[in-house]
């Protein structure tokens, strides 16, 4: 939206508008995604992530062959480096802060994505089942949407990797 001279194919992947998401939060998404508001914490989050995070992460021998040896070990050293760590808490209070604020703009000014987006998301995660319809809920925000579910749990690009190509060399090609 902010970019349109510039930007021109967007690929969302696995989300909603954070404005969305937080609207419609109710005990179903409180239970499931209680992290998104200890996350908003200054310091915490990263204290109990580090303390032991393959338990936080729930690392295990089903995740590892599920995401792929070289995959997970990428991931496994991210998870436990406090820089890293710490930028993912950031973007979560981004998310609860500015990021909410800039959607909450946009919308009362009518500024929509303009250029063709498209949505993928996991089918074995919750968006579904928390937003039920994930393009009727993207639909207010772009003018020219596509999208559908990938057969992935939440690590789309590192359980789904070719399906997730595929899709993403198609739109962008087109």
């Amino acid at each position: 939206m902010d970019h349109p001279n510039v930007i021109t194919k967007l690929a969302v992947l696995d989300t909603v508008p954070i404005l969305e998401a937080l609207e419609r939060c109710n005990e179903k998404f409180a239970r499931s995604w209680w992290h998104w508001f200890f996350f908003g914490e200054l310091e915490k989050p990263e204290r109990a992530i580090l303390g032991d995070p393959d338990a936080w992460y729930r690392n295990t021998p089903a995740k590892k062959e599920m995401m792929g040896l070289e995959a997970y070990e990428d991931y496994h050293r991210a998870v436990h480096d406090p820089a890293t760590v710490h930028g993912m808490i950031e973007d979560y209070r981004a998310g609860l802060g500015i990021d909410r604020e800039h959607d909450a703009e946009d919308r009362q000014s009518g500024k929509k994505i303009t250029c063709p987006t498209l949505v993928l998301w996991s089918l074995r995660d919750d968006l579904e089942d928390l937003y039920g319809d994930v393009l009727k809920v993207w639909r207010p925000w772009t003018t020219d949407l596509r999208g559908y579910g990938i057969n992935s749990g939440h690590h789309m690009a590192e359980e789904a990797p070719e399906e997730l190509a595929q899709a993403l060399k198609q739109f962008l090609s087109n």
